[in-house]
């Protein structure tokens, strides 16, 4: 909307005189609230009181501006609305309706209400979609008496979300088809595919709302179409009878609900693959483990191996050991062979003295580290043992459990 005040005050002003006048006339207010950064939920707009007066005075909706507002953000949608206004006489003075939309993921919120009166058909259009836009202007400027066709800017703004979310749909079908390529185990990196795949299924999800959403839009325009050419003709108000968008609406409900059903089946194909991956995981894991395993009997094997070298070692280290052990003693200075025969010195006791104690400390260190070593692997096993127990009897305990579960 680029008209300021001022304008937007003699647009409304003029245009309620028109009705005055029994003159027909057209009225569309197209709102763009995406550039806006003032307001503080995404999707809302901030507008100029001076304007929102106008619009108020032009026929905007109350309920569309506290679906705008409202603080519980995007998941609360604006339900459809249909109002039918009487006069005094009980003859129909206004049919109107409003609904929600969303046309992609990128375009935030859009609200369109529709106001028609005997000699008025009035359009609040926010954030209307862009190209459905530019294509209305482009009709208009072949055919203006387009704009007096019924129901004709809904079906392009619907026209426009389809296009859309097919678009967005088939992205990501693409994406699901690449993955589906890839049948070989080696192909997959296991690092990114699943992160992929678990976005490409959350994707899906939120497609398939957007999909129902837009069906329930569909569904609800059409209501409303039967039901505006239903009871305005019985008023004996004018309708244009030379097109039926309700043709359009119908095959753009049915485009849609494919598009639903296809949704559903490509989630469905995104779950199986992810599952694929889990277990092809899980058999790389396995095989992974079975080289472990083999590798692990290898060296078992071989240690193997090792002790038996090491048994024979000791085995002839203590065949030699007798007469290594008396081969040291007798080459000691105590001990002298001569011709006469051997002589032991009259100092021989220095040896034992000598050895004797060196032999003691040295089994006594030996004992000592080993008796440390022993009773601190007791103490280790003893508190393993004791907090294994009490974990088990918290377990136990009802009362534990019970508030364990209420957390």
């Amino acid at each position: 909307m680029n008209a300021s005040d001022d304008q937007l005050e003699e647009i409304v002003s003029n245009s309620m005189l028109d009705e005055a006048t029994g003159a027909s006339c057209f009225k569309a207010f197209f709102i763009n609230t995406l550039q806006t950064n003032s307001a503080w939920l995404p999707g809302n707009f901030s507008i100029r009181p001076g304007s929102l007066q106008s619009l108020r005075k032009a026929g905007l909706s109350g309920y569309i501006l506290s679906a705008i507002w409202k603080q519980t953000g995007y998941w609360a949608k604006m339900g459809n609305h249909n109002h039918t206004a009487k006069n005094e006489r009980g003859e129909m003075a206004s049919f109107g309706f409003s609904y929600r939309y969303v046309c992609g993921w990128d375009t935030g919120i859009s609200f369109t209400q529709f106001l028609r009166t005997h000699h008025s058909r009035t359009y609040f259009c926010i954030n209307y979609p862009c190209l459905a836009f530019d294509r209305f202007k482009s009709y208009l400027q072949h055919n203006p008496k387009l704009a007096y066709r019924e129901f004709f800017l809904d079906a392009l703004a619907a026209d426009d979300s389809l296009d859309v979310w097919q678009t967005n749909i088939g992205k990501r079908r693409e994406m699901l088809l690449g993955h589906e390529r890839k049948y070989e185990g080696e192909h997959f990196d296991f690092n990114t595919a699943p992160r992929e795949l678990h976005r490409l299924s959350r994707d899906w999800h939120i497609l398939g709302q957007d999909c129902r959403d837009l069906l329930a839009q569909l569904d609800f325009l059409l209501a409303m179409y039967t039901k505006y050419m239903a009871i305005l003709p019985e008023a004996g108000w004018e309708v244009e009878k030379s097109s039926n968008t309700d043709e359009s609406l119908a095959v753009y409900r049915s485009m849609c609900d494919n598009l639903e059903r296809w949704t559903a089946v490509y989630k469905d194909r995104t779950n199986l693959r992810i599952n694929l991956l889990f277990h092809l995981a899980n058999q790389r894991e396995s095989r992974t483990n079975t080289e472990i395993a083999s590798s692990t009997a290898i060296v078992a094997e071989q240690t193997q191996r090792d002790s038996a070298s090491m048994i024979t070692i000791a085995a002839v280290t203590m065949f030699f050991l007798p007469g290594t052990f008396v081969s040291a003693i007798l080459s000691t200075t105590f001990f002298d062979y001569s011709d006469n025969g051997l002589h032991v010195s009259n100092k021989w006791w220095i040896l034992l003295a000598a050895t004797l104690p060196l032999t003691i400390l040295v089994f006594g260190i030996w004992l000592s580290w080993r008796y440390f070593r022993i009773k601190k692997r007791n103490q280790e096993v003893q508190t393993g043992a004791e907090n294994h127990k009490q974990v088990r009897d918290w377990k136990k305990k009802p009362s534990a459990v019970s508030n364990f579960r209420g957390r």
